[in-house]
């Protein structure tokens, strides 16, 4: 389990509290404003009636006799409207709420001066103290007083409190009809992603949104897959070469032990203790030259000449190769030559060396009497090998200069003998480890089943390429092409 898990909410709950969240703003947002806005055109109308009943007030008084405003104040304008009459000099002459003794000069009230300048006048006032809003509406009268009308309305945020109990109510039921959908499109948002076979990401049918999920998963898998069969194949490589290399060395260390017991014993004619004792030398021979290639492998496996790269005259390896083979050539009655210009190719002169040695080896040991093995070198003009090296070009060639030389030039290497040929169905499978052709002949030739992959593995190193020509009865070629250099 993830450590995440735990606080990672699941997709039911953030569905139910987006949707949540999202519809009770909603409803609060279209609640204030609608709310508003209904206040808003409440209060505009409410004005207006009062500054309506304000201008009928004025006519009134305007058509009877200035001495007879307060009386007719007092008997036809009652009700919850206050009204209020106040001279030319702001004093209060009358108050329908308040005694009018009591009550301050007004010249200096917003709806008076306004109109006493224009008229007439319809202004709202806050009262801070009593929380309330005042809608005022004045109209001077021909004596050049005038005339007030005032009504007291809730403020919008008194009006808003008051709407709080219906709007709890709203998001109360809201929240309820929101967990029932939040549920509801959960499951089935959820049901075809259950439904998910990730054997086979990319046959679901899904949402278009997770096709880059699936894809990924299918390439992952993929992977995996791929990364699975390379490690058994390894590990069965491993097995086999282990098991091989187990064999191999068993045969020569039950012969050294075998004629060691007997010498121990003194079991041996003092005539045969010389040929007994060559054939144990022989034997620790063949098991020191297995031990070599099995380490020579092994370096290669694990890219251990990665550090000794230089320039290297592969003309002059095969010349020495030829002389250090010279006298096991001689043995078999094989003549070896070596062919062709110089050439150079950039790596490692000790994997060179054992690459020519085992291709040279290994045409002596298969052939006839009589017989030879030719190594030509040749360099192509417009045939590059497999992949450019990455080592340094010659000294004095510029960069571009060194890139075309890369890309055009190649050595060519070929190594024919004149040997029995290798059988058509088995020649991919030369390059095998411990694979021999003849197996009936291995104990005669010797050899360890090792060379050719060796070789293998030293052209690839050096970024080439090795292929075979060869025809049952006439002879075998490897053909090298190596980037030159």
């Amino acid at each position: 389990m993830s450590p995440t898990h735990f606080t990672v909410r699941s997709l039911a709950g953030k569905l139910f509290s987006s949707m949540l969240v999202f519809t009770l703003g909603i409803i609060l947002v279209f609640a204030t404003a609608l709310t508003t806005i209904y206040y808003l055109s409440y209060e505009r109308d409410a004005e207006a009636e009062l500054a309506s009943s304000a201008q009928d007030a004025a006519d009134y008084l305007n058509a009877s006799p200035t001495s007879a405003n307060i009386p007719a104040l007092e008997e036809q304008f009652t009700g919850v409207v206050r009204y209020t009459l106040i001279a030319d000099d702001g004093a209060v002459l009358y108050d329908s709420a308040v005694d009018p003794a009591t009550m301050e000069n007004h010249a200096d009230r917003p709806e008076v001066r306004e109109a006493d300048a224009a008229g007439k006048a319809a202004i709202m006032r806050h009262s801070d103290t009593l929380g309330t809003d005042t809608v005022y509406a004045a109209v001077k009268l021909d004596d050049g007083s005038i005339v007030r009308l005032s009504e007291s309305r809730h403020s919008l945020l008194a009006f808003l409190g008051s709407m709080a109990m219906p709007v709890v109510v709203a998001l109360i039921v809201s929240g309820i009809l929101v967990f029932v959908l939040s549920r509801t499109l959960t499951r089935r948002i959820m049901k075809p992603i259950d439904a998910l076979n990730f054997a086979d990401p990319l046959e679901n049918e899904i949402y278009e949104e997770m096709d880059p999920l699936l894809i990924r998963i299918d390439e992952q898998q993929r992977r995996l897959l791929q990364q699975n069969r390379e490690l058994a194949a390894a590990e069965n490589m491993r097995r086999d070469f282990s098991s091989n290399v187990s064999h191999e060395m068993k045969t020569p260390l039950q012969v050294i032990s075998g004629y060691a017991e007997l010498m121990k014993n003194d079991m041996v004619q003092p005539a045969d203790r010389q040929k007994f004792a060559g054939l144990i030398y022989e034997e620790a021979q063949a098991m020191r030259s297995l031990i070599n290639d099995v380490l020579t492998l092994s370096r290669l496996d694990e890219s251990a000449f990665g550090d000794e790269s230089r320039r290297i005259d592969l003309h002059a390896v095969a010349e020495r190769v030829a002389g250090r083979l010279g006298s096991f050539a001689a043995d078999q009655g094989i003549e070896v030559r070596v062919e062709g210009s110089p050439a150079s190719i950039a790596g490692t002169e000790t994997l060179a060396e054992e690459m020519i040695y085992n291709l040279v080896e290994n045409g002596i040991r298969y052939n006839h009497e009589g017989g030879s093995v030719v190594v030509r070198f040749e360099v192509e003009e417009g045939g590059a090998a497999a992949a450019s090296p990455p080592f340094s070009v010659p000294e004095g060639a510029s960069g571009e200069e060194g890139e075309a030389i890369e890309a055009r030039r190649s050595v060519v290497v070929r190594v024919s003998d004149t040997g029995p040929g290798i059988p058509e169905e088995l020649r991919d499978k030369v390059f095998e480890r411990f694979f021999r052709v003849d197996k009936s002949r291995s104990k005669e030739t010797g050899g360890t089943g090792l060379g050719l992959a060796i070789v293998k593995h030293a052209v690839l190193y050096h970024h080439g390429t090795i292929d075979v020509e060869t025809a049952e009865g006439v002879g075998t070629t490897f053909v090298l092409r190596l980037p030159a250099v």
